[in-house]
């Protein structure tokens, strides 16, 4: 059974510690220090760094997590070179979980999410938050709509780890752009008192997160434009 450990970094990131069967990984760790104080209070060795995408927010803690613990680096090719590389159709498999590789280009391309079937989580880095996506920096909507169509096909009941507490404004936006929808204006009481929002779940998203609801990639790409002048 995987073991998650959300650790907030930086501004507002969200990065985590992940063990199975003993094998200890680090996802997205945009700084080194929280890691480090972690890994020594729980004297945990750390076998592998994981990267979802390559911005600096999600990355710059790695030399110094690998130089000191020797690990691995796992990631996209878009990240470097890799000791290993995360790509879509391969299963990527960390102690005794098996993770799903789910590319979604858009916010960055080659970005990645990591899903397990068996522990039913979901790394989404900065492709899917609550109520909210990625900004589209490296690709088109069409990218970043297709990717998150791969995302909404997975069941209801997967427990979501995103990397940024956007919470508040994304609530916002998402009652600013659905003012009748129901689901969203109830969610909204209940994240707005919250100053931590992680974890989400699959099927609550399905419900409030406009970029999921939006079903072709044109109110997509509506709703993003919206979403970045809002």
């Amino acid at each position: 059974m995987l073991d998650v450990h959300i650790l907030p970094i930086l501004d507002d990131n969200y990065a985590f510690v992940i063990r199975s069967n003993g094998v200890v990984g680090v996802i997205d760790p945009g700084e080194s220090k929280p890691f480090i104080d972690f890994l020594d209070d729980k004297g945990w060795p750390l076998d592998m760094v994981i990267n979802t995408h390559h911005h600096g927010d999600h990355t710059d803690g790695n030399t110094d997590l690998l130089d000191k613990y020797n690990a691995k680096w796992i990631a996209p090719k878009e990240c470097g070179t890799a000791d290993e590389v995360l790509t879509e159709g391969t299963p990527f498999v960390f102690g005794g979980t098996e993770f799903q590789i789910i590319h979604g280009s858009g916010h960055t391309k080659g970005h990645v999410c990591l899903y397990s079937a068996a522990d039913k989580v979901l790394f989404s880095g900065d492709n899917l938050f609550a109520m909210g996506c990625g900004r589209l920096f490296e690709d088109t909507p069409a990218a970043m709509f297709e990717g998150l169509q791969k995302l909404k096909s997975l069941p209801d009941d997967v427990t979501v780890y995103f990397g940024h507490e956007y919470t508040a404004s994304n609530a916002k936006f998402s009652a600013h752009i659905l003012p009748d929808n129901k689901d969203i204006a109830d969610r909204c009481e209940t994240v707005l008192t919250q100053s931590c929002t992680i974890p989400t779940m699959m099927g609550v998203e399905k419900k409030t997160n406009p970029f999921l609801i939006a079903d072709t990639a044109e109110k997509f790409t509506e709703y993003r434009a919206a979403k970045d002048n809002f």
